[in-house]
């Protein structure tokens, strides 16, 4: 008996790991290249992928008409014409208020009312104001009375109370909005 079980448990040993081993040959067998059950491809592979990518590119380039980045549009020059008039009578109505540019000497103080929106685009100003300060836009923060204002943000009034620019330098804004410059 004792022989019996010697020669059972080795051949049923063997027997599962000939199952394991065959139905593990029978999925990679099968298994298209580059899938999750055949991860490793070969080189001509890839290069086959990358010549239809290419080939799908230079269709969308032709049905485009060019080489433009993806959404973007390619105007022609008479819709280029009629958009700059058309935003250019939106300016002239008042419908679109553009900025403009300000020159401020230097020892300048600029109060303005509320909605003005400026960019300092040189020199350097500290900010007039009351415990709230102004809000710089593209930072998202207020900029307290006393603090400097930083170049290239855009700074909004909130309310009309005297809330402004001291300029220790002179500088150039670009403006939007109601305000009045004070030596």
């Amino acid at each position: 008996m004792k022989k019996m079980k010697n020669i059972i448990y080795p051949a049923i040993i063997v027997m599962l790991a000939g199952l394991l081993i065959f139905s593990y040959l029978q999925t990679t067998a099968y298994a298209q290249p580059g899938t999750a059950n055949d991860p490793l491809v070969t080189q001509r592979y890839v290069d086959e992928r990358i010549a239809d990518l290419q080939a799908q590119i230079s269709a969308l380039q032709n049905q485009q008409g060019g080489t433009s980045l993806p959404g973007t549009a390619t105007l022609s020059q008479a819709d280029r014409d009629a958009l700059i008039n058309e935003i250019t009578h939106a300016v002239t109505a008042g419908q679109v208020v553009p900025f403009t540019p300000l020159f401020v000497p230097s020892g300048s103080t600029l109060i303005a009312e509320a909605g003005v929106e400026f960019i300092l685009r040189s020199g350097s100003a500290y900010v007039i104001a009351g415990p709230n300060g102004l809000v710089d836009a593209t930072a998202g923060k207020d900029i307290a009375n006393g603090q400097p204002v930083s170049r290239n943000h855009l700074i909004l009034v909130p309310a009309t109370d005297g809330r402004g620019l001291n300029f220790t330098s002179d500088a150039w804004l670009m403006i939007k909005g109601g305000y009045i410059i004070a030596d």
